[in-house]
């Protein structure tokens, strides 16, 4: 098993509070927060704030996960409902987000990004920082697969053609263009050229909004543009 997949799949686990004290939100970070299963989104980008305390998922002791890490920014984004397992050699593991289950016997597991990087740390190291994004997506434990981003411009004319580039983060972080890729949204479809860019237009004015997705690559989070 690779180097990777145990970093993305251990950590420690995650006790949330119903009702947390004012101090404990206080010591927090906000943060987004994402999942993406293998066929379909289970959670768009959500804005959360976690809280001090320890997260207790998969028989984690107390105190060796905390709450203000990445377990705690999923248990509060998915308010729950993910599981996970916990060993002494390798912390907390993810195994369920949202009735998804991914395992280290099956072929795919439960990878995390951060701002579309692979996170340097499992899910109980991980450490926050104030606007984070976070990435949980199901990857083949074989070969790599790397975040799609959307860029697109904030506004637009209706029925005037503007222009999106579809991108992948690749191992070092760095930002490349994808060809191939089929952006989808408001009744809108097309595939990037060699340059990463795909022309659309919306014949109504409102907000639209374009996501990218290609095998062999994590799919995009939405990108929002106003049509005036």
């Amino acid at each position: 098993m690779s180097v990777m997949r145990r970093i993305a799949l251990t950590g420690a686990s995650l006790a949330l509070v119903a009702a947390a004290p004012a101090a404990a939100v206080a010591a927090g970070t906000t943060v987004s927060v994402r999942v993406e299963g293998l066929n379909r989104t289970l959670l768009p980008t959500k804005v959360v704030h976690t809280h001090a305390g320890s997260i207790r998922t998969g028989g984690t002791p107390a105190g060796v996960c905390p709450a203000t890490n990445a377990a705690g920014a999923l248990d509060v984004a998915t308010a729950h409902r993910w599981s996970g397992t916990y060993s002494t050699s390798y912390g907390l593991s993810v195994t369920q987000i949202f009735g998804e289950t991914h395992t280290f016997s099956s072929k795919d597991y439960w990878s995390i990004y951060v701002d579309n990087k692979f996170a340097p740390a499992g899910i109980c190291g991980l450490k926050l920082h104030a606007g984070e994004q976070l990435l949980f997506a199901a990857v083949p434990d074989k070969g790599t697969e790397y975040p799609l981003v959307v860029n697109a411009p904030k506004h637009a004319t209706a029925g005037q053609t503007f222009t999106l580039k579809v991108s992948y983060v690749n191992a070092k972080g760095k930002t490349r263009p994808l060809a191939g890729a089929r952006v989808t949204g408001s009744g809108a479809a097309g595939v990037t050229s060699a340059a990463g860019t795909v022309s659309v237009r919306s014949a109504h004015t409102g907000t639209v909004t374009y996501t990218a997705a290609k095998t062999g690559f994590i799919r995009s989070a939405a990108a929002v543009v106003s049509i005036g």
